[in-house]
C-alpha cells in the first residue's frame, strides 16, 4: 500500500448534540439529526478530543519472561469539547441539573433562569451525537447513553469567551454498544 495525501484528515468543524437515552439517531454522516437532540452551539477552537483508555492483564507462562497473552479488563471512552454558548442545556449539562429543574422568570431583557445547586446530585445520562467536518468526509459519532463525568473551569475573562468545558464518558448501553462511528471519504475496506 503506498503513501494516499487523500486520506489525510484535519477537523475543520464540527458539532456536539445531546438527546434523551433512547432518541432515534441518524445511521449515516449525512442524516439531518432528527427530534429530539439539541445542538449545543457554538464550540471552542479547541475542537473535540477522543480518547479510548484500555487497561489490560498480561499472562505469562511459567518460567517465560514475556507474557503469551493480554485480555482487556477495562475499556472507556471519553469524548471532550469546550461549548461556547451560555444556554440552558450548556449550563445544565456544566452544572449537573435537569433542565426540568430550572425555574425561568421575567420577560425580555429582564429574563433569567435559575436553580438549585443539588446537594447529592443524581447522575445524569444523554445520548450524545458528534459531527466532525473535512469538507466531503464528514465523520459522525453517535454514543447511545453518556455521563458527563469532568468538567473544566469557567474563566470570567475580557480577553476570552466563557466557556463550559465538558468530557463526556460513554457508557454501556442497552445495545451493548457503546459507540458507533460512519465515516464517508472513499475509504475501501479489504479485500
Amino acid at each position: 500500500m503506498s503513501a494516499d495525501n487523500t486520506q489525510v484528515r484535519v477537523g475543520v468543524s464540527g458539532a456536539v448534540y445531546v438527546a434523551p437515552v433512547g432518541t432515534t439517531a441518524p445511521t449515516d454522516p449525512y442524516t439531518p439529526w432528527g427530534a429530539g437532540w439539541i445542538d449545543l452551539g457554538y464550540c471552542t477552537e479547541d475542537g473535540l478530543t477522543e480518547s479510548l483508555n484500555e487497561d489490560r492483564q498480561e499472562f505469562k507462562a511459567w518460567g517465560k519472561k514475556r507474557p503469551v497473552r493480554t485480555q482487556i479488563t477495562n475499556r472507556t471512552n471519553t469524548f471532550k469539547i469546550g461549548t461556547q454558548e451560555t444556554n440552558a442545556h450548556t449550563v445544565s449539562l456544566f452544572y449537573g441539573v435537569d433542565i426540568a429543574d430550572m425555574v425561568s422568570s421575567g420577560t425580555g431583557d429582564t429574563q433569567f433562569i435559575s436553580w438549585n445547586e443539588p446537594e447529592n446530585p443524581e447522575p445524569l445520562y444523554y445520548a450524545l451525537g458528534m459531527d466532525v467536518i473535512d469538507g466531503d468526509y464528514p465523520k459522525r459519532i453517535v454514543v447511545a447513553r453518556a455521563e458527563v463525568t469532568a468538567k473544566g473551569d469557567i474563566v470570567y475573562k475580557a480577553d476570552q469567551t466563557v466557556s463550559y468545558d465538558l468530557t463526556f464518558t460513554a457508557l454501556e448501553a442497552a445495545s451493548g454498544v457503546s459507540a458507533i462511528n460512519y465515516m464517508l471519504g472513499k475509504v475501501a475496506l479489504p479485500a
